[in-house]
């Protein structure tokens, strides 16, 4: 990839989707994004959108998974509509397997585990975005003291190098208080919870936190996953009927 195309050059990325970025605006380059919500909210999903505008724009992306393989995750991608497999066969799109739910968890596995994730990113100057899918079962054992260690060392990477992190986590997995901290820490905030309407399941993203936005207000909206659209926004009328 050429130098005019690495992050470093860069400002700003979007997610390559319309509606998205016309409600969000722009990610600011560098920054942390935090991307937060129960099961089935739809983390997953959003940060692969945001992966997707990356990969279009000539960003190279580093993609950690705890859910699923990387076939798998290929494959899911692909069936809303992102087809990275040219950008996975030709270096732009890397992706690492953390087997993490069959461990006997105990603090010293989980900070041996957030180490291997500052230590992944230092080593991969290369990329320019690092997304992190899920923290979840690394910060349901980790310390406080690690955690926060852990979050400031990233702050200090993604500051120095230029880099996007993008990060999915459950709600659950911080205590109250905690989850505060990491907020104040992190650049974007993206809640995201689910509403039933009748039969039918919407997801609400909700961003309390834009660095650099132009609006001052938080972004509300509602959105469903399509297969033909990846997300698909949806009305404010619709979202409530």
């Amino acid at each position: 990839m050429s130098e005019k195309f690495a992050g470093k050059s860069r400002k700003e990325f979007t997610s390559s989707n319309i509606e998205l970025d016309r409600r969000i605006g722009p990610i600011k380059i560098p920054s942390i994004v935090l991307i937060e919500g129960p099961n089935d909210s739809g983390k997953s999903v959003l940060s692969q959108q945001y992966v997707y505008g990356a990969l279009q724009s000539g960003l190279r992306v580093y993609y950690v998974t705890t859910e699923s393989g990387y076939r798998q995750l290929i494959k899911n991608m692909e069936d809303v509509s992102f087809d990275v497999k040219y950008y996975f066969l030709n270096g732009d799109l890397k992706i690492a397997e953390l087997h993490v739910k069959e461990l006997e968890w105990k603090r010293d596995l989980a900070k041996k585990f957030l180490d291997l994730i500052i230590n992944l990113i230092k080593n991969n100057p290369a990329f320019d975005v690092f997304v992190i899918d899920s923290l979840t079962y690394i910060a349901t054992y980790a310390s406080e003291e690690d955690i926060l260690s852990f979050f400031t060392d990233l702050r200090n990477l993604v500051e120095e190098e230029s880099k996007i992190l993008i990060i999915t986590v459950h709600t659950h997995a911080f205590t109250q208080e905690m989850m505060l901290r990491i907020r104040s820490i992190c650049d974007v905030h993206f809640l995201l919870s689910i509403k039933e309407i009748g039969d039918r399941m919407v997801r609400i993203l909700q961003a309390p936190k834009i660095k650099g936005a132009i609006k001052s207000t938080s972004v509300i909206l509602s959105f469903e996953v399509d297969t033909a659209f990846g997300i698909k926004v949806l009305p404010f009328s619709q979202a409530r009927a």
